[in-house]
């Protein structure tokens, strides 16, 4: 047995499961993946956990943290395979959650649909209470009313409930009397309230995350317990955090309280390792570009940080149409999902025009090339077809590619289209690539910036295959591609610091603030906060803080965040309140480029990120080299390229070794275990010191 300790993170995703494995002492990442079992994803992560632990000859005694991504809570809203939830509201308020903001997300859809409610009407009952808008109570909730509909909903067969009063976020009396209520008279409910859960203007996003969080809460209670259960069979004795949507870890107990916090949680331990891996090159400005076996995810970098927006939408009936979904109020790594991952399948519209995706293979049967029984082209069997991909060394040699199932599929398709299998996958691939570009493009302009000043992250096992071809598009000059990509959101879920996003709505005109009033609640907050931290095992003297609130113009619809000095919730804050209304005046004409004039300010929702240290990891430098890489050199395949027009004879490289300051020119294809970077003709890559791969487009 060795003294040497270790971390693990691993990623459940649609298509595969990751795992990466650091050596705390060394600095020294391994890695592996494998197929997600869709029956049953956690049995087969962790049985792919113990052959990862057994092929490395580490025992689990020796891992320090187990940190998890997990895709159970979105796939559990999407699936409608959560518990059966009641609500307890407002009397009068029960329809909220069909009658949402009363707005159309496709004015002229006359079949316009929307999600059924997580609750259905007949569990959906209203109790005579009532706050007012400034925090009043005007009614107290009556015991006998809470129990007796406590009584109707165990016998309606309810698993969980939600609790959503009208001015909980201003006042959670009421909602704290009921959830009291309501334990006492039945223990062994789940029960979820709003004031705890998201305690922040709108009723309708408000109850809407409620009922959300208390729909998967049973469900990923068991799930976590599993995966703790198993961890300690085989002789884990360390912390096990699973990841939350905003970035950061937190325990077993707060994600339990509150499960909806990890509904994005996979995705953005990519978007953290995009930061963890830029910030190592000193590039502080990127566009994280994800292309795993189901979707792409992009997403901007900012500071060294990934933007994250306060509110996300799940499970819609349009899956790339904004409104049509269950909105939730958490803040969440801000990513745009593309229907574009290596599984999705390319197909003929009623217009004779060919399109990809969203509809995906997935992981069972997966695309025609894995011989699991999926006969449909996808992206994968193009570019295999293409030369990208090496049948024989898919996953290491772990999985070969069938590259007849491919050219057959594929082919047919191209039939239909009057082109050839290499024709028809040129052109998936080709329009997949602008399809992500123009999706990418949109997403960077929406927030005022400029794609072209951006460097280009690639990862995720299909990301660097067609990043070249995505930065070409987007005009970017710039892609990096860290050393395995392929399992990079596992790589993120080290590098994530314990954290903490709490809101807290306060609507109040500016020129009526009282700031010691603000300042109190940021106390409570605060206090929180370091509770939660300290479950993580973080010191209070190692939490740091970051304030912002959501400011508009009176009778404004939507808000925009700045940030707060810490100095104006100071007894002496003097001009910092000067500093809140400049820098919301210039953020507001950085947007929008006008500023309404002579209209009062108001801000909304006050907002708290508390971070625990970052987890030290060292990432060695490689070993240097100067020159060529055709020490590298492992081979030559034929490789379809546009550019050429034809097949051309391709070198190929092993990643693995590649050393810092090697450089080569394409056309040239570089191969590791768990993904391949193609390098198309006219182009040129680098390695730089810590083994990253930098494409000059």
């Amino acid at each position: 047995m060795t003294d040497t300790s270790y971390r693990i993170g691993f990623d459940i995703g649609g298509t595969f499961t990751d795992f990466a494995l650091l050596d705390a002492q060394t600095g020294s990442l391994r890695f592996h993946k494998v197929l997600t079992t869709p029956a049953s994803p956690a049995t087969g992560a962790l049985d792919g956990l113990q052959t990862f632990l057994d092929r490395e000859s580490v025992t689990a005694a020796n891992v320090t943290h187990v940190v998890h991504g997990t895709t159970l809570v979105a796939n559990a809203l999407i699936e409608r395979k959560g518990a059966t939830v009641g609500l307890i509201t407002t009397g009068g308020f029960r329809d909220i959650l069909e009658m949402r903001t009363e707005q159309r997300y496709e004015i002229y859809d006359l079949f316009l649909r929307y999600p059924e409610p997580l609750a259905p009407r007949r569990l959906r009952k209203g109790i005579a209470e009532r706050t007012d808008r400034d925090g009043r109570i005007l009614t107290a909730p009556d015991p006998d009313e809470v129990r007796s509909i406590v009584e109707e909903l165990r016998a309606a067969g309810v698993q969980a409930v939600a609790v959503c009063f009208l001015h909980a976020f201003r006042n959670p009396t009421n909602e704290r009397v009921v959830r009291d209520i309501v334990r006492a008279a039945w223990p062994e409910v789940a029960i979820s309230i709003s004031s705890e859960v998201a305690p922040q203007i709108r009723e309708y996003e408000r109850t809407s995350t409620t009922v959300a969080n208390a729909y998967v809460q049973p469900l990923l209670k068991d799930y976590l317990d599993t995966i703790d259960a198993t961890l300690s069979s085989i002789g884990f004795t360390g912390a096990f955090y699973p990841m939350l949507s905003s970035g950061g870890t937190a325990s077993v107990r707060t994600a339990t309280a509150i499960p909806v916090q990890l509904v994005e949680s996979g995705p953005a331990a990519g978007a953290t390792a995009a930061a963890f891996f830029g910030g190592l090159n000193g590039r502080q400005e990127l566009i994280s570009f994800d292309m795993g076996g189901t979707t792409a995810k992009i997403c901007l970098i900012e500071d060294g940080r990934p933007t994250v927006a306060p509110n996300l939408e799940v499970a819609r009936v349009d899956r790339f149409m904004k409104g049509s979904g269950i909105p939730l109020q958490l803040p969440t790594v801000e990513m745009l999902e593309i229907g574009a991952g290596g599984g999705s399948i390319a197909w003929v519209d009623s217009l004779d025009l060919m399109r990809v995706g969203p509809r995906s293979a997935g992981a069972d049967p997966g695309p025609a090339c894995y011989g699991r029984g999926g006969t449909e082209p996808t992206v994968t069997d193009a570019d295999l077809l293409l030369g990208y991909l090496n049948p024989g060394f898919f996953l290491g040699g772990a999985m070969s590619l069938d590259l007849a199932a491919a050219e057959q599929a594929v082919g047919g398709l191209g039939q239909k289209l009057g082109l050839s299998p290499v024709q028809a996958a040129w052109a998936i691939h080709q329009l997949v690539n602008e399809h992500m570009a123009a999706a990418a493009r949109i997403h960077v302009i929406e927030r005022a910036k400029d794609p072209r000043r951006y460097a280009l992250l690639a990862f995720g096992g299909g990301g660097p295959v067609h990043a070249a071809g995505v930065a070409k598009a987007l005009n970017v000059r710039q892609v990096l591609c860290p050393p395995g990509a392929g399992v990079a959101s596992a790589i993120g879920l080290l590098v994530a610091p314990a954290s903490m996003e709490l809101t807290r709505s306060f609507p109040v005109l500016m020129e009526r603030i009282d700031w010691d009033e603000i300042a109190a609640l940021y106390q409570e907050l605060e206090a929180r906060a370091v509770s939660q931290l300290g479950e993580v095992g973080v010191p209070p003297d190692q939490v740091t803080f970051e304030r912002a609130v959501d400011g508009r113009f009176a009778g404004q619809l939507h808000e925009i965040e700045i940030p707060l000095p810490p100095a104006v919730l100071s007894a002496s804050r003097n001009g910092a309140v000067d500093e809140v209304n400049a820098s919301f005046l210039a953020r507001y004409e950085e947007l929008f480029k006008h500023l309404p004039q002579a209209m009062a300010i108001e801000f909304l929702s006050w907002r708290l990120t508390a971070r625990g240290p970052r987890p030290t990891i060292v990432i060695p430098k490689g070993e240097a080299a100067s020159g060529d890489a055709s020490s590298a050199l492992k081979g030559h395949r034929k490789a379809y390229f546009g550019e050429a027009g034809d097949f051309v004879d391709a070198p190929v490289y092993d990643r693995y070794a590649l050393r810092g300051g090697m450089h080569l020119t394409g056309p040239a294809i570089v191969e590791e275990r768990e993904s391949t970077i193609v390098l198309r003709p006219g182009m040129s890559l680098e390695v730089d010191g810590f083994l990253n791969v930098v494409v000059e487009i």
